[in-house]
């Protein structure tokens, strides 16, 4: 999946271009720059540079963080819905909360679309397997940075505890450690996992289409 299938038309740049603009000038507003280090947030500026440079090791890094969390992050809001606003892992829990302006809300739904995109753009440029390795090491730079630069009441990429569940089993060195070294590489191995099964899918999809209609 290493293969480049071809060039990026302008219009993407241009048009994830302004959305990023848009997009950080909410956060900003609505959440501080201390939301950036979460991780799904931090990928999207690692977005813009792949996007610009077509550098598919960066954007496969990416791919994975943004379709695994996309994807749980897309259902358990559908689930809350259907719950009537009570968020099962409290991750869109904040999507149903007043306090947070209705603005910074909506944008957020980019978990949703932002997945689809990024499989197009794996599928455009090709996927590069050692984007796993990484990410893995960027993910624990992230982790320690959030953990060090901001409040820890916000639990940047749960580098305090897991979701709103008090972490009091191991020293929090110890818990960190494993947060950084076991625990986010096994998650981003699966989302790796995933985005190689989807991008396959995709591609055998289209040149299905293609055969029948020659």
């Amino acid at each position: 999946m290493g293969e480049q299938t071809g060039r990026l038309p302008a219009g993407v740049r241009i048009g994830y271009s302004a959305w990023m603009l848009f997009w950080v000038a909410v956060v900003l507003w609505a959440y501080g720059p201390a939301n950036f280090f979460w991780l799904c947030n931090a990928a999207q500026f690692l977005l813009l540079w792949s996007v610009w440079r077509e550098d598919r090791l960066i954007l496969s890094s990416q791919a994975g963080v943004v379709v695994l969390i996309g994807a749980i992050w897309t259902a358990d809001l559908l689930l809350a819905l259907g719950l009537g606003g009570r968020s099962l892992t409290g991750i869109t829990g904040y999507m149903f909360d007043p306090e947070f302006p209705l603005l910074a809300r909506i944008v957020s739904l980019f978990h949703v679309g932002l997945p689809v995109f990024v499989l197009w753009l794996c599928v455009r440029l090709g996927y590069d397997h050692r984007g796993w390795w990484l990410q893995c090491g960027l993910a624990a730079v992230l982790l320690i940075a959030g953990y060090l630069l901001t409040d820890p009441v916000r639990n940047i990429n749960y580098a305090v505890a897991p979701f709103h569940i008090e972490q009091v089993w191991v020293p929090h060195g110890l818990y960190l450690l494993v947060l950084a070294a076991v625990v986010q590489p096994l998650i981003l191995l699966l989302g790796h996992g995933l985005v190689v099964w989807l991008v396959g899918f995709w591609r055998g999809k289209a040149a299905d289409v293609r055969g029948s209609i020659g």
